[in-house]
């Protein structure tokens, strides 16, 4: 499928069980090319689904989206009390005080942080937050979340998002057939 990806795995059933039932515990998305004869299984995991070849180049495009967009959609990003971020495959350690961001960040994923909670987080008073500060520590967190594919978008006027940088239609697919 050309150069694209994304964390779609192909499976060809029933060949392939033990590949789906592996992906399945991992929590992967994965479409099920189904040999000819075979029965397809029935599931009700939403990151799975599964085709009968011939099948289309852009009905093939179109399942692939719409699994990576259900797998993106559920994939948040944590953060342990150690300070080590986790988002899907990657990981990374921040700072006390970026861990302190991150987590009310983390909390509102893909909504808007006003500046003001920021400096209401009692994790962050002793550091007397004032705008320039904040905004020196969002810089550098920034900086750090680069090779995670989570980035921080200025909302004009009313604070931050934390957002996945990375398109489900851009990310380039796996091909495991």
């Amino acid at each position: 499928m050309g150069g694209r990806n994304s964390d779609v795995v192909f499976v060809r059933w029933p060949a392939q069980a033990a590949l789906r039932t592996r992906c399945r515990r991992e929590g992967t998305p994965r479409l099920l090319v189904v040999e000819a004869g075979a029965q397809p299984p029935i599931s009700n995991d939403p990151v799975e689904d599964w085709v009968r070849p011939p099948v289309s180049r852009d009905d093939l495009e179109a399942r692939v989206a719409v699994l990576q967009n259900r797998f993106d959609s559920n994939r948040v990003p944590t953060i342990d009390s150690t300070g080590t971020l986790n988002f899907g495959r990657h990981s990374l350690t921040v700072s006390t005080t970026q861990a302190e961001l991150m987590r009310l960040l983390i909390d509102r994923y893909g909504d808007v942080v006003h500046r003001t909670e920021f400096g209401q987080c009692s994790a962050l008073r002793a550091l007397t937050l004032n705008r320039n500060s904040l905004d020196l520590h969002i810089m550098r967190l920034r900086r750090r979340l680069l090779p995670v594919h989570l980035s921080i978008r200025t909302v004009w006027g009313r604070g931050y998002m934390l957002e996945n940088t990375v398109p489900a239609e851009a990310a380039p697919m796996t091909n495991a057939v």
